[in-house]
């Protein structure tokens, strides 16, 4: 094996190479192996890799571009639908992206069964068959002989519309590194064609919770890389891999982590939403409005911002009801990006609008005494740098998709009762004494480095990865042998 090595790195689309961008991650690879890009060849031609591309010069051996068709996608994206409700006894994340498809929005009680429920379901009964109608098609094509017949189908679609065997074959790299957000019908195709050429692939879930919330992988990667050693067991269970094969290796965004000294001037509170239903947030929202209107509070904490940045939409149903909410709650403040419906995330702005939105949410996290949020992947990120984190997870009448109903089914959320420095508010009470105990008493938690449930060490992101790509060549090479 040459001691440069050749690595291929594949991406289904351009925002998914953004914070790896952001944070150097492939200028690092750089530094000890060659790195080849592809993407699909729509992509290259856009004018949002010609502002990337600026920011990579030199970094490329070769950036090559691959055929992905729309029939290929669509039928990745059906297999992941499907494969969801094939093995949604494996995983109650499963089970509660169903339940939240079909009743989520409605208030329905977590027990479908009850009065209460059966009334609810009664009352939005056209709703509920629409969203039936809608599923069914994934439903049906998740039963045990359906599957079986009609995923081979539909695999050998994905592959033959995604020519990514051509460009294995022209790279003969030593290891293939595959972005992910999701299963999709290039991620398909990709490892189909690792295992055509013997070429060990490295799949990348670029968000902490993709590995395990997202659907189930229909190939198997040589290795998977997950956040935390946390969730190791449940991926390889979900995904059918050993415990090996699912390596720990945190985030691309957090690197060695970076503990932020507490600043006398910390007046910013980010109130961080993660449902699309933003309405959904609203009890625990105005609990922190009302308490900051206190008299005690006002005359200590008078200067104090409340930021609310909920997850980034531009659907006008939720922008509305976020205007008209701070409107009546003057106190809270509405992020100015999600208020354009844009965000570090968003691939409908530029390059440059992301990467200033990133360091823009940074500034507001590191600004801030402590954050209160809601499951979602600010968690990670405020913990980290050593920042406490309030969990508005209120347990009594808790419905289909509420914060408590996901804190206790989804399992990259379940390891937070556990996780240092991060405090579940079961009700209105708890949330209330956990803000005034924390602005009355600053302080920084420091993050737990064992990698269990905040994956933070000395090494950089990069230098973790490649440490993978070694250990899968070796394999690899053993097993030509």
């Amino acid at each position: 094996m040459n001691s440069r090595k050749k690595i291929l790195i594949v991406a289904g689309n351009i925002s998914h190479l953004d914070q790896f961008v952001i944070h150097g991650f492939f200028k690092e690879l750089a530094e000890t192996a060659s790195i080849y890009l592809t993407l699909p060849e729509q992509d290259l031609g856009s004018e949002r890799w010609i502002e990337m591309a600026a920011h990579l010069d030199g970094i490329f051996t070769e950036v090559l571009p691959y055929t992905y068709s729309a029939r290929a996608k669509t039928a990745g994206y059906q297999l992941g639908a499907a494969l969801t409700y094939r093995h949604r006894k494996l995983s109650k994340s499963y089970q509660v992206r169903i339940l939240e498809s079909l009743f989520g929005g409605f208030g329905l009680p977590i027990k479908l069964s009850s009065l209460q429920s059966l009334r609810i379901m009664f009352k939005n009964r056209g709703e509920i068959f629409k969203r039936i109608v809608h599923e069914f098609p994934a439903m049906a094509r998740g039963t045990r002989l359906f599957f079986w017949i009609w995923s081979k189908f539909k695999t050998r679609q994905t592959n033959l519309g995604c020519s990514l065997g051509d460009t294995f074959k022209t790279v003969s790299a030593d290891a293939v590194v595959i972005l992910m957000q999701r299963q999709a019908g290039f991620v398909i195709a990709a490892i189909a064609s690792g295992e055509k050429f013997q070429i060990p692939t490295i799949l990348i879930p670029y968000k902490w919770d993709n590995a395990s919330s997202k659907s189930p992988l229909i190939r198997t990667p040589t290795r998977m890389l997950v956040y935390n050693s946390a969730i190791k067991e449940v991926c390889a269970g979900l995904h059918k891999m050993s415990t090996a094969a699912v390596v720990a290796v945190g985030s691309v965004e957090i690197g060695k982590g970076k503990e932020v000294l507490l600043s006398g001037k910390s007046t910013v509170l980010p109130l961080i939403g993660a449902t699309i239903d933003t309405s959904s947030a609203s009890v625990w929202l105005a609990c922190i409005s009302s308490l900051t209107r206190a008299d005690t509070l006002m005359t200590k904490f008078g200067s104090l911002q409340l930021v609310w940045r909920p997850y980034p939409t531009s659907d006008k149903k939720n922008l509305n009801f976020m205007r008209e909410f701070v409107l009546q709650h003057p106190r809270i403040e509405l992020d100015k990006d999600i208020s354009v419906g844009a965000s570090h995330r968003s691939s409908k702005v530029s390059f440059a609008e992301a990467k200033d939105a990133y360091f823009r949410y940074i500034s507001l996290l590191e600004s801030a005494p402590f954050v209160i949020s809601e499951g979602t992947s600010v968690i990670v990120d405020a913990r980290a740098r050593g920042l406490a984190v309030i969990y508005p997870a209120f347990k009594q009448n808790a419905v289909v998709g509420s914060q408590w109903h996901r804190l206790n089914t989804s399992n990259h959320l379940k390891g937070l009762r556990e996780t240092k420095g991060v405090f579940i508010a079961e009700d209105e009470e708890e949330l209330k004494r956990l803000v005034v105990d924390f602005l009355e008493n600053p302080r920084r938690i420091p993050p737990d480095n064992s990698g269990e449930n905040i994956f933070v060490d000395e090494r950089t992101y990069a230098q973790r990865v490649l440490d993978v790509i070694d250990d899968a060549i070796a394999e690899k090479s053993k097993q030509r042998d």
